[in-house]
Protein backbone atom coordinates (compact mmCIF):
# COMPACT_ATOMS: atom_id res chain seq x y z
CA UNK A 1 0.00 0.00 0.00
CA UNK A 2 2.55 2.41 1.04
CA UNK A 3 4.74 1.74 -2.35
CA UNK A 4 1.68 2.29 -4.37
CA UNK A 5 0.84 5.50 -2.79
CA UNK A 6 4.81 7.24 -3.25
CA UNK A 7 4.23 5.62 -6.91
CA UNK A 8 0.86 7.66 -7.25
CA UNK A 9 2.45 10.80 -5.29
CA UNK A 10 5.39 10.63 -7.99
CA UNK A 11 3.43 10.59 -11.00
CA UNK A 12 1.14 13.67 -9.45
CA UNK A 13 4.28 15.50 -9.09
CA UNK A 14 5.61 14.75 -12.30
CA UNK A 15 2.63 16.10 -13.92
CA UNK A 16 1.75 19.13 -11.99
CA UNK A 17 2.75 22.29 -13.60
CA UNK A 18 6.71 24.04 -13.07
CA UNK A 19 6.49 26.67 -10.61
CA UNK A 20 7.07 30.02 -11.37
CA UNK A 21 10.17 31.61 -11.68
CA UNK A 22 11.26 32.82 -8.11
CA UNK A 23 10.45 36.62 -7.04
CA UNK A 24 10.39 39.01 -4.68
CA UNK A 25 10.84 37.35 -0.36
CA UNK A 26 11.30 33.89 -0.25
CA UNK A 27 8.07 31.46 0.59
CA UNK A 28 8.25 28.85 3.04
CA UNK A 29 5.57 26.28 3.77
CA UNK A 30 5.51 25.34 7.66
CA UNK A 31 4.89 21.58 7.42
CA UNK A 32 3.04 20.38 10.68
CA UNK A 33 5.89 19.20 13.11
CA UNK A 34 7.40 15.42 13.49
CA UNK A 35 6.71 15.24 17.27
CA UNK A 36 7.94 12.12 19.56
CA UNK A 37 6.57 12.15 22.68
CA UNK A 38 5.63 15.99 22.64
CA UNK A 39 2.90 17.51 23.92
CA UNK A 40 0.39 18.87 21.52
CA UNK A 41 0.19 22.81 22.97
CA UNK A 42 4.33 22.39 23.29
CA UNK A 43 4.09 21.22 19.18
CA UNK A 44 1.77 23.95 18.58
CA UNK A 45 3.93 27.04 20.51
CA UNK A 46 6.83 25.46 18.23
CA UNK A 47 5.13 26.05 15.31
CA UNK A 48 3.89 29.54 15.86
CA UNK A 49 6.74 30.41 16.97
CA UNK A 50 8.88 29.38 13.73
CA UNK A 51 6.01 31.08 11.57
CA UNK A 52 6.89 34.70 13.78
CA UNK A 53 10.34 34.19 13.43
CA UNK A 54 10.01 33.43 9.80
CA UNK A 55 7.73 37.07 9.20
CA UNK A 56 9.96 39.17 11.48
CA UNK A 57 12.90 38.33 9.01
CA UNK A 58 10.92 39.21 5.99
CA UNK A 59 9.88 35.57 4.73
CA UNK A 60 6.10 34.89 3.20
CA UNK A 61 4.75 32.29 5.27
CA UNK A 62 2.46 30.07 3.89
CA UNK A 63 0.31 28.31 6.78
CA UNK A 64 -0.76 24.98 6.11
CA UNK A 65 -3.96 25.12 7.93
CA UNK A 66 -4.84 27.71 4.53
CA UNK A 67 -3.37 24.75 1.97
CA UNK A 68 -5.86 21.74 3.18
CA UNK A 69 -9.37 24.61 3.65
CA UNK A 70 -8.52 24.95 -0.55
CA UNK A 71 -8.58 20.76 -0.30
CA UNK A 72 -11.49 18.39 -0.94
CA UNK A 73 -11.28 15.63 2.32
CA UNK A 74 -9.78 12.98 -0.17
CA UNK A 75 -6.50 14.78 -0.90
CA UNK A 76 -6.29 16.75 2.17
CA UNK A 77 -6.03 13.22 4.37
CA UNK A 78 -3.64 11.79 1.32
CA UNK A 79 -1.40 15.05 1.95
CA UNK A 80 -1.12 14.69 5.59
CA UNK A 81 -0.62 11.12 5.71
CA UNK A 82 3.20 11.67 3.33
CA UNK A 83 6.12 11.49 4.76
CA UNK A 84 7.27 15.15 4.61
CA UNK A 85 10.97 13.45 4.82
CA UNK A 86 10.60 12.01 1.17
CA UNK A 87 11.03 14.19 -2.39
CA UNK A 88 7.87 13.34 -3.92
CA UNK A 89 6.12 14.60 -1.02
CA UNK A 90 8.04 17.84 -0.46
CA UNK A 91 7.26 18.36 -4.49
CA UNK A 92 3.82 17.95 -3.54
CA UNK A 93 3.50 20.12 -1.03
CA UNK A 94 5.19 22.72 -2.70
CA UNK A 95 3.02 22.44 -6.08
CA UNK A 96 -0.13 22.41 -3.89
CA UNK A 97 1.34 25.77 -1.75
CA UNK A 98 2.75 27.22 -4.43
CA UNK A 99 6.15 27.69 -1.91
CA UNK A 100 9.60 26.95 -2.57
CA UNK A 101 10.52 26.05 0.75
CA UNK A 102 9.03 23.47 2.97
CA UNK A 103 10.02 23.80 6.66
CA UNK A 104 9.39 20.77 8.89
CA UNK A 105 10.61 21.06 12.46
CA UNK A 106 11.48 18.06 14.21
CA UNK A 107 11.19 17.73 18.07
CA UNK A 108 12.06 14.81 20.01
CA UNK A 109 11.19 14.22 23.77
CA UNK A 110 14.28 12.35 25.96
CA UNK A 111 15.19 11.95 29.70
CA UNK A 112 17.31 14.71 29.22
CA UNK A 113 15.29 16.83 27.49
CA UNK A 114 14.18 17.86 23.92
CA UNK A 115 16.17 17.53 20.39
CA UNK A 116 14.95 20.47 18.55
CA UNK A 117 15.88 20.65 14.83
CA UNK A 118 14.51 22.32 11.75
CA UNK A 119 14.98 21.19 8.02
CA UNK A 120 14.27 23.29 5.18
CA UNK A 121 13.20 21.33 1.69
CA UNK A 122 13.39 22.96 -1.72
CA UNK A 123 10.02 22.29 -3.54
CA UNK A 124 11.36 22.08 -6.95
CA UNK A 125 13.36 18.86 -6.47
CA UNK A 126 12.12 17.74 -2.98
CA UNK A 127 16.14 17.86 -1.84
CA UNK A 128 17.14 19.05 1.38
CA UNK A 129 18.87 22.17 1.46
CA UNK A 130 19.87 22.43 5.11
CA UNK A 131 18.97 21.07 8.69
CA UNK A 132 20.32 22.29 12.12
CA UNK A 133 19.87 20.34 15.42
CA UNK A 134 20.11 21.04 19.40
CA UNK A 135 19.98 18.41 21.99
CA UNK A 136 19.53 18.41 25.44
CA UNK A 137 17.20 21.24 25.41
CA UNK A 138 15.01 22.13 28.60
CA UNK A 139 11.13 23.01 28.65
CA UNK A 140 11.98 26.95 29.24
CA UNK A 141 14.37 27.00 26.78
CA UNK A 142 12.48 25.39 23.97
CA UNK A 143 11.78 28.84 21.90
CA UNK A 144 14.89 30.08 22.00
CA UNK A 145 16.68 26.63 20.74
CA UNK A 146 14.35 26.89 18.12
CA UNK A 147 15.17 30.32 17.19
CA UNK A 148 18.54 29.40 16.92
CA UNK A 149 18.45 27.10 14.74
CA UNK A 150 15.93 28.87 12.58
CA UNK A 151 19.48 31.27 12.93
CA UNK A 152 21.34 28.72 10.88
CA UNK A 153 19.18 26.97 8.55
CA UNK A 154 17.09 30.25 6.94
CA UNK A 155 20.61 31.97 6.20
CA UNK A 156 21.93 28.85 4.14
CA UNK A 157 18.22 28.62 2.80
CA UNK A 158 18.72 32.18 1.33
CA UNK A 159 21.77 31.78 -0.34
CA UNK A 160 20.69 28.63 -1.96
CA UNK A 161 18.11 30.11 -3.77
CA UNK A 162 18.90 33.65 -3.54
CA UNK A 163 22.22 33.84 -4.57
CA UNK A 164 23.98 36.65 -4.82
CA UNK A 165 24.53 38.35 -8.43
CA UNK A 166 27.35 37.13 -10.13
CA UNK A 167 30.67 39.65 -9.97
CA UNK A 168 30.85 42.05 -13.28
CA UNK A 169 33.73 41.11 -15.70
CA UNK A 170 36.84 43.28 -15.37
CA UNK A 171 36.08 44.41 -19.39
CA UNK A 172 32.80 46.36 -17.43
CA UNK A 173 34.37 47.91 -14.50
CA UNK A 174 35.40 51.19 -14.85
CA UNK A 175 38.75 52.48 -13.91
CA UNK A 176 38.69 54.12 -10.53
CA UNK A 177 38.26 57.34 -9.75
CA UNK A 178 40.70 58.94 -7.84
CA UNK A 179 39.65 61.23 -5.11
CA UNK A 180 41.80 63.36 -3.66
CA UNK A 181 42.35 63.62 0.42
CA UNK A 182 40.60 66.63 2.16
CA UNK A 183 42.82 69.22 1.76
CA UNK A 184 45.27 68.30 -0.88
CA UNK A 185 44.62 68.65 -4.47
CA UNK A 186 46.01 67.44 -7.83
CA UNK A 187 49.30 69.11 -8.89
CA UNK A 188 48.53 71.56 -11.50
CA UNK A 189 50.04 75.07 -13.24
CA UNK A 190 50.29 77.52 -10.45
CA UNK A 191 49.16 81.10 -10.61
CA UNK A 192 52.49 83.29 -10.95
CA UNK A 193 52.43 85.34 -7.51
CA UNK A 194 51.66 89.09 -8.99
CA UNK A 195 54.19 91.41 -6.95
CA UNK A 196 52.63 93.84 -4.96
CA UNK A 197 54.12 97.42 -3.72
CA UNK A 198 54.18 97.43 -0.29
CA UNK A 199 51.95 99.21 1.66
CA UNK A 200 53.51 102.61 2.44
CA UNK A 201 52.30 103.31 6.32
CA UNK A 202 52.35 107.89 5.93
CA UNK A 203 51.78 109.42 9.13
CA UNK A 204 49.86 112.78 9.07
CA UNK A 205 52.11 115.31 8.25
CA UNK A 206 50.67 118.21 10.12
CA UNK A 207 50.90 115.86 12.96
CA UNK A 208 54.95 115.96 12.58
CA UNK A 209 54.99 119.86 12.73
CA UNK A 210 52.74 120.72 15.13
CA UNK A 211 55.72 120.95 17.11
CA UNK A 212 56.83 123.97 15.44
CA UNK A 213 53.92 126.49 15.96
CA UNK A 214 53.88 125.09 19.56
CA UNK A 215 57.25 126.29 20.20
CA UNK A 216 56.93 129.41 18.81
CA UNK A 217 53.72 130.13 20.92
CA UNK A 218 55.90 128.85 23.97
CA UNK A 219 58.71 131.71 22.59
CA UNK A 220 56.31 134.13 22.44
CA UNK A 221 54.65 134.00 25.59
CA UNK A 222 57.93 134.28 27.44
CA UNK A 223 58.23 137.53 25.25
CA UNK A 224 55.27 138.71 26.41
CA UNK A 225 55.69 138.00 29.88
CA UNK A 226 59.26 139.96 29.42
CA UNK A 227 57.82 143.08 28.19
CA UNK A 228 54.69 142.80 30.49
CA UNK A 229 57.17 142.70 33.50
CA UNK A 230 58.75 145.62 31.82
CA UNK A 231 55.96 147.72 31.09
CA UNK A 232 54.91 146.59 35.12
CA UNK A 233 58.31 148.64 36.38
CA UNK A 234 57.24 151.99 34.78
CA UNK A 235 53.88 151.78 35.90
CA UNK A 236 55.54 150.78 39.14
CA UNK A 237 58.15 153.56 39.19
CA UNK A 238 55.24 155.89 37.78
CA UNK A 239 53.48 155.32 40.72
CA UNK A 240 56.05 155.31 43.63
CA UNK A 241 57.98 158.08 41.76
CA UNK A 242 55.21 160.71 41.36
CA UNK A 243 54.50 160.74 45.27
CA UNK A 244 57.54 160.67 46.49
CA UNK A 245 60.33 161.99 44.22
CA UNK A 246 60.00 163.90 41.76
CA UNK A 247 60.47 162.11 38.20
CA UNK A 248 62.41 164.00 35.19
CA UNK A 249 60.99 162.48 32.30
CA UNK A 250 57.81 160.71 33.30
CA UNK A 251 56.47 161.05 29.40
CA UNK A 252 59.49 158.84 28.66
CA UNK A 253 59.00 155.96 31.40
CA UNK A 254 54.89 156.60 29.90
CA UNK A 255 55.77 156.15 26.76
CA UNK A 256 57.90 153.01 27.30
CA UNK A 257 55.09 151.42 29.46
CA UNK A 258 52.41 151.51 26.62
CA UNK A 259 55.05 149.96 24.04
CA UNK A 260 56.26 147.65 26.24
CA UNK A 261 52.38 146.70 27.36
CA UNK A 262 51.05 146.55 23.48
CA UNK A 263 54.28 144.15 22.75
CA UNK A 264 53.51 141.52 25.53
CA UNK A 265 49.91 141.81 24.46
CA UNK A 266 50.67 141.19 21.26
CA UNK A 267 53.30 138.34 21.92
CA UNK A 268 50.94 137.05 24.43
CA UNK A 269 47.82 136.53 21.22
CA UNK A 270 50.58 135.23 18.85
CA UNK A 271 51.79 132.47 21.33
CA UNK A 272 48.33 131.71 22.68
CA UNK A 273 47.39 131.43 18.59
CA UNK A 274 50.47 129.02 17.97
CA UNK A 275 49.99 127.02 20.72
CA UNK A 276 46.06 126.50 19.75
CA UNK A 277 47.59 125.91 16.40
CA UNK A 278 50.24 123.04 17.70
CA UNK A 279 47.33 121.32 19.17
CA UNK A 280 44.99 121.54 16.34
CA UNK A 281 47.76 119.58 14.13
CA UNK A 282 48.75 117.48 16.48
CA UNK A 283 45.13 116.19 17.23
CA UNK A 284 43.96 115.55 13.57
CA UNK A 285 42.82 112.87 12.02
CA UNK A 286 45.98 110.62 10.07
CA UNK A 287 43.54 109.47 7.42
CA UNK A 288 42.68 113.04 6.01
CA UNK A 289 44.61 115.74 5.16
CA UNK A 290 45.45 118.63 7.86
CA UNK A 291 43.24 121.37 7.08
CA UNK A 292 44.84 124.81 6.26
CA UNK A 293 44.76 126.21 9.58
CA UNK A 294 46.38 130.24 10.05
CA UNK A 295 47.09 131.83 13.78
CA UNK A 296 46.41 135.55 13.23
CA UNK A 297 46.59 138.24 15.48
CA UNK A 298 45.48 142.00 15.73
CA UNK A 299 46.42 145.21 17.49
CA UNK A 300 43.30 147.71 18.48
CA UNK A 301 43.17 150.90 19.98
CA UNK A 302 42.20 148.76 23.47
CA UNK A 303 44.03 145.68 23.63
CA UNK A 304 45.09 142.78 20.64
CA UNK A 305 43.33 139.79 19.38
CA UNK A 306 44.11 136.68 18.35
CA UNK A 307 41.95 134.14 15.95
CA UNK A 308 42.53 131.11 13.59
CA UNK A 309 41.51 131.13 10.21
CA UNK A 310 41.81 128.65 6.97
CA UNK A 311 39.94 125.88 5.76
CA UNK A 312 38.32 122.88 7.58
CA UNK A 313 37.04 119.89 5.97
Amino acid sequence: MLISLVAVLTVVAAQAPALPAPQGPLSVLVAPPDATGAPSHVVDFAREHITEQLESRGVRVIRMDNVLRRMPATKRRALLRCKRTEAPCIQWLGNSSQAEVVLVTELARKPQGYRAGLKAYATKDGALISEHFVSDVLDDSLLDALTQTLDVVLPATLRALRPLPPPPRIDDVPPPTRVARPGTSEPGPQPVPVPTEPAITQSSSARRWAWLPAAGGVVLAGVGTVFYLKAKDRYDTLETGGADLPLRDADALVSQGKSAQTVSRVAFGLGAAGLVAGAVMFLWPEDDPPAKVVPSAAMTSGGAMVGLSGTWP
